[in-house]
């Protein structure tokens, strides 16, 4: 092990598990979100009112990062 590894211990380890899990889902705008009577919608294709409700509802990071992006997306083009 590395004096790094040695003087960071377990924390470096729980910073690069972290960071793989993020890099895993980065491409969130392609996970699949399940309603509550079973359908199965891209999360990049959910009404913005369908999107804001399940994410009050569940709290699920990934709708919260589909709602952060469309702001952007919207600010950006307002702007131009």
């Amino acid at each position: 092990m590395s004096d790094w590894s040695n003087e960071f211990g377990g924390e470096s380890l729980l910073a690069q598990d972290a960071w793989e899990r993020q890099e895993a889902r980065a491409n969130f705008r392609t996970e699949v979100w399940t309603t509550k009577d079973g359908r199965r919608i891209d999360i990049k294709d959910m009404e913005d009112s369908h999107l804001f409700n399940a994410y009050k509802h569940s709290q699920d990071r990934l709708l919260f990062r589909e709602m952060v992006l469309r702001l952007f997306e919207d600010k950006l083009r307002s702007n131009k």
